[in-house]
């Protein structure tokens, strides 16, 4: 139950109790033989910004009733001290003769509230969504200003601003005068400043990957952006010739070679953060495509409560990964964020007390306390061979980018059985046929059976941007696949794609017209997990040691209330989180 009556309400009580004064009759006023004073005992002036006050307490409450809700705060808390200050202060107000001092201390007294309440949730919201911050403020006035300049008639509108990126090469030899000798190099080359434009535009729009892509006369360039691949405006191609250029030499890459695939890295520093670039070129027939993955490694650690699992799922996870020892697996294709969630099982445990060792290629989240050891296959460093070199480091925790052989497996599994906590990934489709996938690697059932302890499933389907996001009456066939109650669940909502909806010829209109400024048109933004978690009992060992047949362990897995992915993500179609469409695309 709320502790606020809704500011719509208090707008009614204000305007009809206005129109109930004005429109009182002259009968019902005091007879002509009254004494009358000289009128005005009540300030128009104080009662406006009283009025004023008053209804902005009430919306701010509302907002932070709602807002509170969204980032998981304790709305009950936060409203109870926005609606302690605020009655206090117009207690205050109408027991003491001096008004506008304490009308001043009751927007102190409400404002310092609302910094308490800002400070905390922005500290766990992303760096897009903070708000009254510098950056908050500047994207309001690209928002409001900006658009204004830009459609003004015959105005052109240059950034003045300089983007505050600073490429850093890195490499093995040279050191550090090498690298800073090449960057300085490609600083006056054609296409620096292209570079440097793309770089920026794409951490700004959340893109993972850079895709730059040549056809005879231009370099396509394409964002994946909450796993989506999104076109943006073509370089020439000379000037992507040029860029790819710059790239190569910066990450340490063979300028003269474009026919054989190659791959490096380099760094940059944004603002006050460092982001790495992971850089695979391949020869085509037309020319040499290159792609660059984006890892920053300074992001916010996500823990369980924040990837998107119900508190069912929390709980057992959180039993699974206090246990001693044993193998703990997240499976799902490249991109569904099984290293985030192997994170965020790590955040889980305390690392002060253990020694957590990994072994990963590429390190995509530093976080102190533990040992992060990248692997080189060109300098002999293979997973394998790591892995058998941090066995005699007395670790209590292991943590494997991937499984990818049946060393590894075999490896991973004897240290699970040796008294260590192993976690790792794997591709495969879901939880039950990860096992098939081990022992097809050759890793023996009766080791597997012993060494497993859980295997978590995942995917990521994209969040409908809750500002545009409309409303639809779900139909029958969508209520059967949701398994939903006809009584209850009596809309859903769906993307407002706008400019798909458009014909060609219109889409440029909508774009500036009618596009989301949030989502960009897409109709989501960010993306959250869905999930199927497989923990091993007796009969399901007894079934992989003697016969591992993926149906049977199936039948046995869902006995024990598994769920499959199709079934965790309904939840989030029925909150409204995404649509029927994303599931079905993601999980079908």
């Amino acid at each position: 139950m709320h502790l606020y009556l809704p500011w719509r309400i208090h707008f009614w009580w204000l305007g009809w109790t206005t129109l109930i004064v004005l429109g009182t009759p002259a009968t019902l006023e005091a007879a002509p033989f009254f004494p009358r004073g000289p009128g005005f005992y009540f300030d128009p002036y104080k009662l406006g910004a009283l009025a004023v006050g008053f209804l902005a307490w009430v919306k701010l409450c509302a907002w932070v009733d709602k807002d509170a809700k969204l980032y998981r705060f304790d709305p009950v808390f936060w409203n109870g001290m926005l609606l302690g200050s605020g009655m206090l202060g117009f207690l205050l107000l109408w027991n003491l003769p001096l008004f506008w001092p304490v009308f001043i201390l009751i927007g102190v007294a409400i404002c310092s509230a609302a910094y308490g309440y800002l400070s905390k949730r922005n500290r766990r919201a992303d760096a897009e969504d903070q708000l009254f911050n510098d950056k908050h403020f500047w994207r309001l006035y690209e928002k409001y200003l900006g658009a204004r300049l830009k459609r003004a008639p015959g105005v052109k509108v240059e950034s003045t601003r300089a983007l505050p990126i600073r490429f850093m090469s890195r490499s093995t030899t040279g050191g550090e005068a090498g690298d800073a000798a090449r960057v300085e190099k490609v600083q006056e080359s054609k296409g620096y400043k292209a570079a440097l434009e793309m770089v920026w535009d794409a951490l700004e729009k959340r893109a993972t990957d850079i895709h730059l892509e040549p056809t005879k006369t231009e370099m396509n360039v394409r964002f994946r952006i909450d796993g989506m691949m999104n076109n943006l405006q073509p370089f020439p191609r000379a000037t992507g010739d040029a860029v790819v250029s710059i790239f190569k030499v910066i990450a340490n890459i063979d300028i003269s070679e474009k026919r054989i695939a190659q791959d490096g890295s380099f760094s940059a520093q944004i603002e006050d953060r460092l982001v790495e670039f992971r850089v695979a070129t391949a020869g085509s027939v037309v020319g040499e495509k290159m792609v660059m993955r984006i890892l920053d490694s300074s992001a916010q650690l996500a823990n369980l409560s924040h990837v998107g699992m119900t508190e069912d799922m929390q709980a057992a996870i959180r039993d699974v990964i206090t246990k001693p020892h044993g193998l703990c697996l997240v499976c799902g294709p490249t991109g569904s964020g099984k290293s985030t969630t192997l994170y965020a099982c790590l955040h889980e445990i305390d690392r002060f007390a253990q020694n957590i060792i990994t072994v990963e290629n590429p390190v995509e989240y530093r976080l102190d306390g533990i040992t992060q050891i990248e692997i080189n296959p060109k300098a002999g460093k293979t997973f394998a061979s790591e892995l058998r070199s941090i066995l005699r480091q007395d670790p209590d925790v292991i943590l494997i980018g991937e499984i990818r052989d049946k060393e590894t497996a075999e490896i991973a599994c004897q240290a699970a059985q040796t008294g260590h906590l192993v976690f790792s990934t794997l591709h495969a489709n879901d939880s039950v046929t990860a096992i098939a996938r081990l022992i097809d690697l050759g890793v023996p059932p009766f080791m597997l059976s012993t060494a497993l302890l859980a295997v978590l499933s995942q995917r990521l389907v994209r969040k409908l941007c809750k500002k545009c996001r409309k409303k639809v009456k779900p139909s029958t066939e969508t209520l059967r696949k949701l398994k939903a109650d006809p009584d209850e669940v009596s809309q859903i909502f769906r993307a407002n794609e706008v400019a798909e909806e458009k014909e060609d010829e219109d889409k440029e209109d909508a774009d500036e017209s009618e596009r989301c400024t949030k989502c960009g048109g897409t109709g989501y933004f960010k993306r959250t997990g869905i999930f199927d978690l497989l923990v091993l009992n007796d009969k399901i060992r007894d079934l992989i040691r003697e016969n591992p047949d993926v149906q049977e362990i199936r039948k046995a897995a869902v006995a024990t209330g598994l769920k499959s992915l199709f079934d965790d993500g309904s939840r989030l179609v029925i909150a409204g989180e995404t649509s029927i469409q994303e599931l079905l695309r993601v999980a079908k």
